[in-house]
């Protein structure tokens, strides 16, 4: 593996299918990766609260689902500081490898897990201990693709190829949605709260392969040499010690794109679900079709990024959200079918601006011998946010008595708190080489 020191470009000159196989293998892990994460939302959702927290009160067992799904983004952090002391320290390919054999095997043991009817609580508790693993995975794994992606890609490209890990959000659910629609489609209710959700989960196992032949081919890339006390100090503790102002300014600007979209997808399908009493199954083509047009419009946020800047793509976007948010929400609680679908797919779009931007402000914000450390801690902090945000809108609509105002000001505040961040973040140099 090359050395190269601090002064020296961290970024080496690849031929160009070595460079389009790291952006594929970058890609295709995230993607993977999110497909099993969001599986576990959408089955929170529609099927979890019945099969492991049954309850005479729907809002208590849609309550003990969602605190389950958010223990997955609680752990997240821990996956961080784990993966990012080896991608640091050992290579950014290793801790890749690792993370897609975590999260694979983890999300296809959900599928076989027995139901409350059959083996009562330890049900439930297999299923948290999968979703920490799952939760651990993902916490090293984005981190790791966008620090590989983005330090190999030259200055003038930077912002579509740091915005290809985020593009694997949109097209891992769009897999995982149409894989859900399809079975809701062709089952009865009662062959899919049985059996037919578990069908996703196990697929998990044949997709990690292919992502694991993929990475086999991967180069490791350079490391960054340290000077001796940095050797002996944690990536984590220099973050602590030397980066805490980066790290808030970097836990905010990826606040929006990570924590929003399960308000306008998680929390929104399981409200038009139990609330509302729509039928599931448009609402999950709804569901396809914004990842479906999240996946067009990601390419379009990263190559306007090349033009304008990573910083000035997520403030237009952030600053849209807040001016729509209540619009949008008001919309849902109409209680049309088709305004809630509409109220999706917009909701989305939206926040698919600012997301597509933050992996490129990111690692822009910190040097490349703590860079996966500390965007990955930044990354999962706001993903424990993002797990919450079901939970606790699910909360505030249920004490406001369905209060348009109070739950949509949810989406505002994050907002608001993106554009604050990412302001900031514009006024900091960018820590990476050209």
């Amino acid at each position: 593996m090359d050395v190269y020191t601090g002064t020296q470009r961290l970024r080496t000159t690849f031929e160009g299918g070595k460079h389009r196989r790291i952006a594929l293998a970058a890609f295709t892990g995230t993607a993977m990766e999110w497909y099993d994460f969001y599986l576990f939302g959408t089955a929170a959702a529609l099927v979890f609260g019945d099969v492991f927290f049954p309850s005479e009160d729907p809002v208590a067992g849609a309550l003990a689902a969602f605190a389950t799904f958010a223990i997955g983004f609680v752990a997240r952090p821990l996956g961080a500081i784990i993966f990012g002391h080896i991608g640091d320290r050992v290579g950014r390919k290793r801790s890749l490898m690792i993370t897609i054999w975590m999260m694979g095997i983890s999300t296809s043991l959900v599928g076989f897990i027995p139901g409350s009817h059959s083996i009562g609580i330890i049900g439930a508790i297999l299923l948290v201990g999968l979703r920490l693993i799952q939760g651990i995975a993902m916490g090293g794994e984005w981190s790791g693709a966008s620090a590989m992606i983005t330090e190999q890609t030259p200055s003038g490209k930077r912002g579509f190829y740091a915005m290809l890990p985020q593009l694997g959000n949109p097209a891992g659910i769009f897999v995982g949605t149409i894989t859900f629609s399809i079975l809701t489609a062709v089952l009865t209710t009662e062959a899919f709260s049985d059996w037919g959700w578990r069908v996703p989960f196990i697929m998990a196992l044949p997709f990690m392969l292919i992502v694991v032949w993929l990475r086999r081919a991967l180069p490791d890339g350079p490391t960054v040499e340290v000077s001796e006390s940095e050797h002996h100090s944690a990536p984590l503790g220099m973050v602590a010690s030397t980066y805490k102002k980066a790290l808030s300014i970097g836990i905010g600007v990826a606040l929006l794109g990570v924590a929003g979209y399960y308000f306008v997808n998680t929390f929104v399908l399981n409200y038009a679900t139990r609330e509302l009493g729509l039928d599931p199954t448009p609402l999950l083509n709804a569901s396809l079709v914004g990842s479906a047009t999240n996946v067009l419009l990601f390419l379009v946020w990263g190559l306007l990024a090349n033009r304008i800047g990573g910083v000035n793509v997520g403030l237009l976007g952030a600053t849209a959200s807040a001016i729509f948010a209540l619009p949008i929400f008001a919309i849902v609680v109409g209680g049309s079918q088709y305004g809630v679908a509409f109220a999706m797919i917009a909701g989305s779009a939206l926040i698919s601006i600012s997301y597509a931007a933050c992996g490129e402000v990111l690692n822009g914000l910190f040097p490349a011998h703590v860079r996966q450390t500390a965007t990955g801690i930044a990354y999962s902090m706001a993903g424990v946010i993002a797990g919450l945000v079901p939970f606790f809108a699910t909360f505030v609509l249920d004490i406001t008595d369905n209060s348009i105002w109070w739950t949509g000001s949810i989406l505002v505040a994050l907002s608001v708190i993106t554009v604050v961040s990412l302001l900031s973040a514009k006024r900091r140099p960018i820590l990476l080489d050209d």
